[in-house]
């Protein structure tokens, strides 16, 4: 989806190693990842915050209660609307070989490594992206 000079990417790194994704969009492709003032420094550096124009700030925000930790931690706040965004870098979806049960089935004489079971993770948008999501899309 692309907005006003934003797009969402969807990426299958191979390796699993995150900091390669945002290296190469930052230094190969020249389009850093919002809030990553590691690897695009510099884009960060000259970081406008998009304005909200007509976007319903309730629209699927939590209640308060849930996006605050002790210590006056937010979770909800570093969407691309505020001056210091978050790292917009999140893992959706991770699969993994299910170890438990290959080594439950080691010892069986019928045991077939290429037919090991997976596990399959899922994690939803943490809220300040989920922000960042409804404001592009309104």
């Amino acid at each position: 989806m692309t907005n006003v000079g934003y797009t969402w990417l969807e990426l299958s790194p191979l390796t699993g190693r995150k900091h390669q994704l945002r290296v190469h969009c930052a230094e190969v492709l020249g389009t850093p990842i919002v809030g990553d003032y590691k690897y695009g420094w510099e884009a960060n550096r000259k970081w406008r915050h998009f304005p909200l124009f007509n976007f319903d700030k309730n629209s699927n925000e939590n209640s308060p209660k849930e996006n605050s930790l002790p210590f006056g931690l937010n979770l909800g706040s570093g969407s691309i609307c505020e001056k210091h965004p978050r790292l917009h870098l999140h893992c959706k979806k991770m699969i993994l070989p299910n170890v438990s049960k290959a080594l439950q089935s080691l010892h069986s004489s019928d045991y077939n490594p290429s037919e090991m079971e997976s596990l399959e993770l899922a994690a939803p948008l943490p809220a300040f992206m989920q922000k960042s999501w409804d404001v592009l899309n309104s």
